[in-house]
């Protein structure tokens, strides 16, 4: 966890309890309304009215201070405590919250770090949700966000819950990042590689699947990590060298440019996962990667699986 590039933005606050809440909170408050609704429902299934919701940090009240508040209109508000460390819930300090959660729409979000839901939050009190830092972690990843600095952000969560030690490490072993696969899809099948703009936002994957023609058909194991800044006509590889031999074109269309550049082993090509048609817009992947588990892709029919 040394290098650089391992750290996150978030990793400044001197209180890491603190600081993972807070940095949760902005995440939600970036992302909007719409954003936070889909994002509390996928937790526990709170459901937000399609109103304003104020976010409140460390906020005292009737002598009890919980981390955090998500509040609609002051008539909705879910409470917000979290732990870092696991088996760390504070009984009178979970009396607090019950007693700050009076009305009707007042609700408590418990987030720790441990696997199991704690034995204190197994109880019959329908104000009381909890997630793991895991879970929540899932449920950012797998949201699509039409910002780039919201999806910039929930990296940098990523990387700050890993730092602290609150993710399994093995989360980028079971991910699938999917592309646009028009180009990138015969090219992959025939010479192992996939190249496409540099720099391009991406999070750490596993393996490589191509969506094509209103389906999912082709997956591939990332050989190494995905290099930037790469002029593919000067690789030392021989299916590379061979694509170009195959296309002079091809070589002229790229000289001179970078790219992102993926080694890749093929390992299906038959997963035959649909897309349900639509109108205009509504390709599975328009611009932006997406992502799902290998565990998903292996089972699913169609992208709603995914």
């Amino acid at each position: 966890m040394s290098k650089i590039e391992n750290h996150s933005i978030f990793g400044c606050y001197s209180q890491p309890e603190n600081g993972v809440t807070l940095a949760f909170l902005q995440i939600l408050k970036a992302g909007g309304t719409k954003f936070i609704s889909e994002v509390i429902d996928e937790i526990d299934g709170i459901d937000f009215p399609s109103s304003e919701i104020n976010i409140v940090t460390q906020k005292k009240e009737n002598k009890n201070v919980y981390d955090g508040k998500l509040e609609c209109d002051f008539s909705f508000r879910v409470l917000v405590e979290s732990k870092i460390k696991s088996e760390s819930i504070n009984k009178a300090q979970l009396e607090g919250l019950k007693n700050n959660a009076k009305r009707d729409t007042d609700y408590i979000l418990y987030i720790t770090c441990d696997n199991e839901k704690p034995k204190e939050l197994d109880c019959d009190n329908p104000k009381i949700y909890w997630a793991n830092w895991k879970r929540i972690n899932e449920i950012f990843q797998n949201r699509d966000s039409d910002t780039e600095l919201v999806n910039f952000l929930i990296n940098e969560f990523e990387k700050y819950l890993n730092f602290l030690g609150l993710l399994n490490t093995e989360l980028s072993e079971q991910r699938v990042q999917i592309a646009a696969g028009s180009f990138g899809e015969p090219i992959a099948l025939k010479y192992g590689f996939y190249a496409c703009q540099n720099n391009r936002s991406r999070k750490d994957s596993k393996y490589l699947a191509f969506y094509h023609r209103w389906k999912i058909n082709t997956l591939f194991e990332i050989i190494g990590e995905p290099q930037n800044d790469c002029d593919i006509t000067t690789i030392d590889d021989e299916n590379v060298k061979k694509y170009f031999d195959d296309g002079k074109e091809a070589r002229d269309s790229v000289s001179g440019s970078f790219r992102q550049f993926y080694k890749l082993k093929l390992i299906s090509d038959r997963l035959d996962i649909e897309h349900p048609k639509g109108g205009r817009g509504s390709a599975y992947t328009m611009g932006a990667f997406r992502y799902t588990t290998i565990d998903k892709i292996k089972e699913a029919k169609t992208t709603d699986d995914l």
